[in-house]
């Protein structure tokens, strides 16, 4: 038995949708778990007494993604004396709000505390704060995998406990059934629809963009931090390819308030298709190029091959590619056929995925099966848990 299962989870969520899912699983698990919906609560007297221990904290690193999330929604107001007020607010607040988090699992006696995303706030401070009272943490999010829900002890998206080296797949002879039917997106605000799909290039690198204020951007992605910036560097590095007849095709993400219509005419060999279902965009093209996305592991399901510019988990040598600067794509692009993609890597690390690491049946629709693949990876008895134990077991034993 799981020394686990005789310790209280208490799962802490801001979204109405993520409090619900934690509910139903609350009602159904032979684990103790409480629910907290975390802006229903107050700071109490009792907190005080936490403040000091919220000193520790760097407020700089703390807010350094939340203010770049702010600047980039609010550019203009970023550049008034208005925006020097909130940040003077922002960083007076941090040791309240740190204090609170403190307080708050503290009086729910929780053990292990589980947490939306994690690297943004309110998630980012109700993790941090967990750590700082010694509690373990553990990480939820959408699922990397069509259909699937994300449940892990070290992180998400690029910091999940994915191995990120090639031969802990090579072990395995899976012979997994993968998806090939992706989930559409739902548009949250119309787009400007570029080419249909009967004016799509022949030959074209699929791009999707991404929304600029989420974490994976912020958080994830180095070199590149505005969609501006990465269709400058599309526009600079497709008049290098050797391949005259190579075009760009570029989605704009069905979830991002902004729009790019100021870009769909600036380049022949550039093309917009917000139209176009990203299933058949993926299979039309000679591959994809992505900063970070979930498209990049839809691409590898439809066996195409994937550059990726951002971290990511699927930044895999030989499962994908990662170029680093505008130099660097221009060389991939370039050699595109001879870059050392594995199909049977590719194949393996999917499986992988798919057999081991996703809670079957998404979040927002779980049932059954959700919930007891869900107690056994919070218990740590699941066979992902426990080959990565393995794994780590080795890696020590071998320094």
């Amino acid at each position: 038995m799981s020394q686990l299962e005789n310790k209280k989870f208490v799962l802490i969520a801001r979204g109405k949708s993520h409090i619900r899912y934690f509910k139903r699983f609350a009602e159904v698990t032979k684990l103790s778990v409480r629910v907290i919906r975390i802006n229903r609560t107050f700071f109490l007297p009792g907190y005080v007494k936490f403040l000091k221990l919220a000193d520790s904290i760097n407020k700089h690193d703390y807010l350094a993604s939340h203010l770049a999330k702010k600047r980039t929604k609010f550019p203009v107001l970023s550049r008034t004396w208005i925006w020097l007020i909130y940040e003077y607010y922002l960083f007076a607040s941090v040791k309240l709000e740190i204090a609170k988090y403190c307080g708050i699992i503290t009086r729910s006696q929780a053990d292990v505390v589980g947490v939306w995303n994690g690297q943004k706030s309110p998630s980012k401070g109700v993790s941090l704060a967990a750590k700082l009272i010694g509690k373990d943490v553990v990480f939820f999010e959408n699922g990397i995998m069509p259909d699937s829900t994300t449940c892990d002890w070290q992180g998400v998206n690029c910091h999940n406990s994915l191995p990120k080296e090639a031969d802990f797949y090579n072990q395995f002879d899976l012979q997994t059934v993968l998806p090939q039917t992706l989930v559409p997106r739902a548009p949250t605000k119309s787009k400007a629809p570029g080419v249909s799909n009967s004016a799509l290039p022949s030959f074209y690198i699929f791009v999707p963009f991404q929304v600029e204020t989420d974490s994976q951007i912020i958080s994830n992605s180095s070199w590149i931090k505005s969609m501006e910036q990465l269709y400058g560097h599309l526009k600079s590095v497709i008049s290098q390819c050797r391949n005259a007849d190579l075009h760009f095709v570029i989605k704009e993400h069905p979830s991002e308030i902004k729009r790019f219509d100021h870009l769909h005419h600036q380049h022949p060999r550039i093309k917009f298709a917000n139209n176009c279902n990203t299933q058949e965009l993926i299979a039309g093209s000679q591959a994809v190029l992505t900063i970070n996305s979930t498209v990049g592991l839809e691409a590898l399901l439809l066996n195409k091959p994937v550059l990726v510019m951002g971290s990511a988990c699927y930044s895999v040598p030989g499962v994908s590619h990662s170029v680093s600067s505008e130099e660097d794509l221009g060389h991939a692009l370039n050699s595109l056929n001879e870059l050392p993609f594995d199909a049977t890597l590719r194949k393996q690390f999917l499986s992988f995925i798919q057999a081991y690491y996703v809670i079957p049946e998404s979040w927002a629709k779980a049932e059954n099966k959700n919930f007891e693949a869900l107690t056994r990876r919070l218990t740590q008895t699941d066979e992902f848990s426990q080959l990565i134990q393995q794994r780590r077991s080795e890696q020590a034993a071998s320094l």
